[in-house]
């Protein structure tokens, strides 16, 4: 948050123009190259204007028509496919380290989720792949716990919970579960009717409820998308928020084997000790099924082809690294 231009700490750019708070932000925001920036390397050659008020449907119909924007972050599965056809702009795809999850709803009095058997159930139910195919059009990645594939603490011998409907069918029947409440924002509409096709085959009716936070204890299954922003410290960015005492989506008891594990990471001083633990605990969480792991959705950017645009795969904005085309205006406008 900035509520005024000048030179803020030390980053790569300065705010020229404009502000940015909480509550309110200017109509635009202009960052420049820090000419003092201690990372000669990495100087920013281009300065930014970011749109505050421009509607994301219009910014993405200028970037496609070689217009006045440059980038537009954020886009949905649906928004890049049909940004295939511009000839002005492409799509940029990073498999950021975002997860997209369903968080089980232990929390409520006599919750039909306590045996484990029944979550496992639930995620053996789920088809992961089709659900990456119709509900995120492809842009995702199918994983087996909190961690991305290839990233710190992950372990490839770690599979994702296979599709067994039968099977998985047969278990929910048995605890008494012929349909589930799923909650979730709008923008998870194909992901939530992707879910109900594959539940359905298991002899499970989805009601979905879009209204993108549960409220009550009337529901079972909550979409939740987060992201890890650091480097080495998934437990403390991602798996904290889900499964620890003071995590804000966790949705269950407290687990006292999670919260041991835990304080072995904080204590270890091994960095390759640090990574193995961090794999263990990635596993016994995926064990745990305490919430349904999904996928991995890609970050979607539209850019213009006047723009060499490198994403981050953290998933936050940076652009120290982008760069205007040789020809074009040195200022870049994003969204």
């Amino acid at each position: 948050m900035i509520d005024e231009p000048g030179p803020w700490g030390t980053g790569p750019f300065v705010l020229k123009e404009g502000f940015s708070v909480l509550d309110k932000r200017s109509p635009t925001l202009t960052l420049e190259p820090n000419p003092t920036y201690w990372n000669k390397a990495r100087m920013p050659k281009a300065t930014f204007v970011f749109d505050n008020v421009i509607s994301k449907a219009e910014a993405l119909e200028e970037v496609a028509k070689g217009g006045k924007v440059d980038i537009v972050t954020e886009l949905t599965p649906s928004e890049a496919v049909a940004l295939e056809s511009s000839t002005k702009a492409r799509l940029v795809e990073s498999k950021a380290k975002t997860v997209l999850v369903g968080v089980i709803n232990r929390n409520a009095p006599a919750s039909r989720w306590n045996d484990i058997k029944v979550r496992q159930a639930l995620s053996k139910a789920v088809d992961r792949a089709m659900v990456v195919k119709q509900g995120a059009k492809g842009y995702g990645t199918v994983i087996p716990a909190m961690i991305v594939p290839g990233h710190y603490g992950y372990d490839a011998d770690l599979q994702p919970y296979a599709y067994e409907p039968a099977a998985a069918g047969k278990a929910l029947k048995a605890a008494g579960i012929s349909g589930i409440t799923v909650v979730a924002g709008e923008g998870y509409k194909g992901v939530v009717e992707a879910m109900a096709a594959s539940l359905e085959k298991a002899g499970v009716k989805v009601t979905a409820d879009y209204s993108g936070t549960p409220k009550g204890d009337g529901w079972d299954v909550w979409l939740v998308e987060h992201f890890d922003w650091s480097p080495e410290y998934p437990y403390g960015v991602v798996f904290r928020e889900f499964f620890a005492k003071d995590g804000g989506f966790r949705k269950m008891p407290e687990d006292p084997k999670f919260e041991a594990m835990g304080k072995a990471i904080l204590a270890e001083k091994s960095k390759a000790n640090l990574e193995k633990k961090t794999a263990e605990l990635n596993r016994y969480v995926h064990e745990q099924a305490n919430v349904v792991f999904l996928y991995a959705p890609s970050k979607l950017y539209a850019v213009s082809n006047r723009v060499d645009f490198v994403p981050f795969k953290t998933w936050m904005l940076e652009l120290a690294e982008t760069t205007v085309k040789p020809g074009a205006d040195k200022q870049a406008m994003a969204k």
